[in-house]
């Protein structure tokens, strides 16, 4: 998701943009976790190879890796990264981040955002950002554009003026359509939450494709599942509707029906899930707040069994 980002933000013509406001000498970069491995001549001939969306043939670009001066001079910086390495990836760059930078964390999942609070100023400007673009990675440095979706940002801590957040939305907007600011960015992280707390343990679990977990063999597991996450939302002063979450539950199964989800990906390549900030997220919210979770607690150890064996 972070190349697909990158993609579109560096292709976009800037300088003849009409978008307001922007620095049109503002470079874009990536920051990637394996730079410091790189020689010279592979971080200045980098290249990705990226397949546009319903397009077969597959095309190369030059690559730019982010620089400490690119941290420090940057006006807005995207995580997307799993959850488990945001908190890693901040105390990396935490002291190379100037104090008016807006950081945009991009993860499944949630239990993050105290984390990194607690690295960066108490000013810093932090956001959320949720997709349903789909992207697969071919290679490394290799992704297809599966999948058109839409993009909700939305404030988590600091403050934007509403020009700034109209500023951001446009640059967004005008890279990768279609993105909207909310005032109210919570309670859309926990529905999607929700939905992954439902599509992503399943399809892992039973290694199904994402629509087959409308299967009316699953109701009650998705009923138990939903109800405890209704219940946990209440304690956290957020209200999610049983019926409104069952309905989206069954929406995005069937937009997605022969996609295979994150989590299941990640078991059948062998690679860490992000179920601690899913499941796991709700395990530890109902504990702290007296709730009982035990069918998210009971696929929260399912799938960590599972990416056990999968190593093993």
């Amino acid at each position: 998701m972070g190349l697909l980002w990158y993609h579109h933000l560096s292709q976009q013509n800037i300088s003849h943009s009409d978008i307001p406001n922007v620095n049109k000498n503002k470079k874009v970069t990536l920051l990637a976790s394996n730079k410091n491995s790189l020689s010279n001549h592979e971080l200045e001939t980098a290249t990705y190879q990226f397949i546009t969306y319903q397009q077969a043939q597959e095309k190369t670009y030059p690559l730019t890796y982010s620089q400490a001066v690119d941290v420090e001079s940057a006006d807005v910086i995207i995580l997307c990264l799993k959850s488990f390495n945001i908190a890693t990836a901040i105390k990396k760059i935490a002291k190379n981040i100037n104090p008016h930078c807006i950081i945009i964390l991009a993860h499944n999942g949630m239990g993050t955002f105290t984390d990194v609070e607690s690295l960066l100023p108490r000013q810093q400007i932090i956001l959320a950002m949720l997709t349903t673009h789909g992207c697969l990675r071919n290679a490394p440095l290799a992704i297809t554009h599966t999948g058109l979706g839409q993009t909700d940002i939305g404030l988590l801590s600091g403050k934007l003026s509403v020009s700034q957040q109209t500023q951001l939305t446009n640059l967004l907007n005008h890279a990768l359509p279609q993105v909207s600011f909310h005032q109210d960015i919570v309670t859309k992280q926990w529905v999607k939450l929700a939905i992954n707390c439902v599509i992503n343990p399943i399809t892992a679990i039973n290694n199904i494709e994402n629509g087959e977990v409308n299967d009316e063999k699953f109701s009650a597991q998705i009923n138990a599942l939903l109800t405890e996450i209704s219940e946990v939302s209440q304690t956290e002063n957020i209200t999610l509707a049983f019926t409104d979450l069952k309905a989206m539950v069954h929406k995005v199964a069937l937009a997605t029906a022969k996609n295979c989800s994150s989590m299941r990906s990640d078991v059948l390549t062998g690679r860490s899930t992000e179920v601690d900030y899913i499941n796991g997220y709700i395990h530890r919210l109902g504990k702290k707040n007296n709730v009982a979770t035990p069918e998210n607690t009971r696929l929260w150890q399912q799938v960590l069994n599972l990416n056990v064996s999968s190593r093993g």
